[in-house]
């Protein structure tokens, strides 16, 4: 796994994937990196899924940052824009959140 920079959609985005041991210990982590993305600074939006929460995208105001726990890989994947985006136009980019 790792780290890289892409250009999806015109827009550049730092991408982190991270493999653990189990779907236990990815999901252990996912809520972890969730708290800390609360705490990066002001959420000025986030959507999520009421039925899957494992998914979510978070507003601020100088990034967009989306987060997904990929169970059955037991992996996590962070993607963030290098400007901020609106949540439509993260969604539109299809970052491999899904």
């Amino acid at each position: 796994m790792g780290s890289k920079q892409q250009v999806i959609g015109h827009h550049n985005y730092y991408i982190e994937e991270v493999k653990f041991k189990s779907s236990h210990e990815s999901l252990h982590n996912f809520y972890q990196i969730v708290y800390d993305i609360a705490k990066y600074n002001k959420v000025l939006e986030v959507k999520y899924d009421l039925y899957d929460w494992t998914h979510a995208i978070y507003r601020f105001e100088d990034a967009t940052i989306g987060l997904s726990n990929l169970r059955s890989l037991s992996k996590v994947r962070l993607v963030k824009s290098e400007i901020p985006l609106s949540i439509d136009e993260f969604e539109l980019d299809n970052p491999g959140l899904k």
